[in-house]
């Protein structure tokens, strides 16, 4: 009797090493984000706990197609209060979208390349994850709210078809508490808000980030056609023209500044905008 007894408490005691060892994950739905959120929520009162990890896997598998070999699978997560981070990307198509593509069929992910804090608290961050395939990148911002913790995907809708080089972005630093995610957002790491950049039709702009105001509230982007700008805190845009064989000798002549050396920023109502100088 004093057997069985003994061979009970040991299969419990080996339940709970079992159980207490299981990674204990939860998986969010990722909705599509909206300014509007308030990144500087804190939930109950209380400071969330992020924490980070890289893993690597014990067995090898084969990765990489047909010129791949068998590698150690490494990730990074992150974890709430504990409990290991997954996304489930499919997010309802938005009723402006044109694209097809909308809800992306991708499986449910977690493994984090980079992790960015975007307020004092650090109860905000953006992750960047690989897209479909682990072709480009997707990025997701996570917001501790009193609700629990919520998850957005930073993805606005856009009609590109066919063009790889604007489908996917990246996420820029281009101030000393700002980033840039996209061509379409900016995020101010200093106050925790987020702003959208004001499009020129329905795709994000086609264009490479060239200059930020001296007040940090204008960005410019060279693009084909145009020195597009835009006033991110009210929506404002102003455009300067720009033809292919002008930017040409711009982009050439490396005696130069661009776009500084060939414009210069004015004030129009409170808002700063660079003017040609000549």
């Amino acid at each position: 009797m004093a057997n069985i007894h003994f061979q009970n408490k040991l299969i419990l005691c080996l339940f709970l090493i079992i159980f207490s060892s299981c990674k204990h994950e939860k998986v969010y739905q990722a909705a599509l984000f909206d300014i509007k959120v308030n990144l500087n929520e804190l939930p109950d009162g209380k400071k969330p706990i992020f924490s980070q990890r890289h893993l690597k896997s014990r067995e090898q598998k084969w990765i990489g197609g047909l010129f791949g070999s068998n590698q150690f699978t490494e990730w990074n997560e992150v974890l709430y209060n504990g409990t290991v981070i997954r996304i489930n990307p499919q997010v309802a198509a938005p009723f402006d979208s044109e694209s097809s593509a909308y809800p992306s069929q991708e499986r449910s992910q977690y493994d984090f390349y980079d992790v960015t804090y975007i307020n004092p608290a650090k109860t905000s961050f953006i992750a960047r994850i690989s897209g479909p395939n682990s072709i480009g990148n997707r990025f997701y911002l996570f917001t501790a709210q009193k609700s629990g913790l919520k998850v957005y995907s930073i993805d606005r809708p856009t009609v590109i078809k066919g063009d790889g080089q604007w489908e996917n972005r990246d996420m820029l630093k281009i101030g000393p508490n700002l980033l840039m995610v996209d061509n379409d957002y900016i995020f101010n790491q200093k106050t925790g808000k987020a702003y959208e950049i004001t499009r020129s039709g329905k795709d994000r702009i086609r264009g490479e980030f060239a200059a930020l105001s001296p007040d940090k509230q204008t960005i410019a982007f060279t693009t084909s056609e145009l020195l597009y700008q835009c006033h991110y805190p009210s929506g404002k845009v102003y455009s300067e023209p720009i033809d292919d064989q002008q930017l040409s000798k711009i982009v050439n002549n490396k005696t130069k500044d661009w776009p500084y050396n060939y414009f210069t920023w004015i004030t129009v109502n409170g808002k700063m905008f660079l003017h040609p100088t000549i």
